[in-house]
């Protein structure tokens, strides 16, 4: 890792069972030696957009995503993948920033009245938290893939450090009051 510079993004894909994050501490140590280590980490959570099908699918998945944010303790960013297939994109904007008293109710009508405590004792742990959204992404569209970068980078707090940069206002190219505008006059 050490030939890697500092504007460089360094992704390890991991496998998707959620065992791994929850009852072993194997990640938790790995982040922990990345951050000793000098390198901001952020946790990316992928999502398949089919998820958003079956709203008992997307609860558990927004629960998935909460476990590993709790677990791992950084910053976070759950990203919706796969919008390139997504039938209706009008259809996800909901799943963005679940609303969790809705999804409670499409859950409550189509499990019935014998998970009933249940399914308020899981609306109640997602709006206590109220943690989990999502970024959409579309493979197949640069703005989409941009707003996902824009998120990670403030998530890592990219950039935070840098030197503010200010625009000569005296003289110079492109400086203020310089007299070669005529704004105002005839």
């Amino acid at each position: 890792m050490q030939n890697y510079g500092e504007d460089d993004y360094l992704v390890f894909d991991c496998p998707g069972q959620i065992e791994l994050y929850n009852h072993l501490s194997v990640f938790k140590t790995f982040v922990d030696y990345l951050k000793q280590d000098g390198w901001s980490v952020c946790v990316v959570y992928c999502l398949d957009a089919h998820f958003i099908t079956d709203v008992s699918k997307f609860i558990a998945g927004a629960m998935q995503a909460l476990s590993a944010m709790v677990k791992l303790e950084l910053p976070h960013v759950n990203v919706l993948t796969k919008m390139d297939i997504c039938e209706s994109k009008a259809e996800v904007e909901e799943f963005l920033f679940p609303e969790p008293r809705i999804l409670l109710d499409r859950l409550s009508a189509s499990t019935g009245p014998r998970f009933a405590a249940l399914n308020v004792a899981i609306g109640q742990m997602l709006e206590e938290f109220s943690l989990v959204s999502f970024v959409p992404l579309d493979i197949n569209d640069e703005e989409s893939m941009e707003e996902v970068l824009h998120n990670l980078d403030n998530a890592i707090q990219y950039g935070e450090d840098e030197e503010v940069k200010v625009r000569d206002m005296e003289g110079g190219p492109g400086a203020m009051g310089d007299g070669d505008d005529d704004i105002g006059e005839d």
